[in-house]
């Protein structure tokens, strides 16, 4: 039974300070594609503003992540946890609208032992309309939790740029 009590005594000193380490995750892992919004000038470019922005996915209305904003250089968007053929977006700015189609490739990648994991893509293609947007580039194809611009979005320049 002193045995026993020992051995008790031993564990509950060599785990309790893995108690006291336990960290408790406040960092948002949801990985996001950061695109900036861009109008062409002949030979240059130049960011832009566009207001009444609506964005959701495309056959989920209710996914609904800008409703009508006002101000907006960038959009921020999560891409799905598991790949499809695409992934769509119905991209509008007042009465006109486009669809932008991002194929991408998906795995987990670890954050932290306390967060656990985030899902992060690689964009190797794109495809969109042309009603507001001009053209659409990548930047950097790998959407992770940092905050690096992937894709450069060129606006026409008459669709409501407001920058001057």
């Amino acid at each position: 039974m002193k045995r026993i009590a020992i051995i008790l005594v031993f564990l509950l000193i060599i785990l309790h300070p893995a108690c006291k380490d336990e960290v408790i995750c406040t960092q948002d892992v949801v990985s996001r594609v950061d695109a900036g919004l861009y109008v062409r000038d002949h030979a240059a470019q130049r960011d832009t503003v566009l207001n009444g922005v609506t964005f959701y996915g495309v056959f989920r209305p209710d996914s609904l992540l800008y409703d009508s904003s006002q101000g907006i250089r960038r959009i921020k968007f999560p891409l799905p946890q598991v790949a499809g053929e695409y992934t769509g977006f119905v991209f509008r700015t007042g009465s006109r609208a486009d669809t932008i189609r991002i194929f991408h490739n998906s795995r987990q990648e670890l954050v932290s032992f306390s967060c656990g994991f985030t899902t992060v893509h690689e964009i190797y293609g794109l495809g969109y309309g042309n009603h507001i947007i001009d053209t659409i580039e990548i930047t950097n194809p790998f959407v992770d939790l940092s905050d690096e611009e992937n894709l450069k979005i060129y606006i026409r320049p008459a669709v409501g740029d407001t920058a001057v």
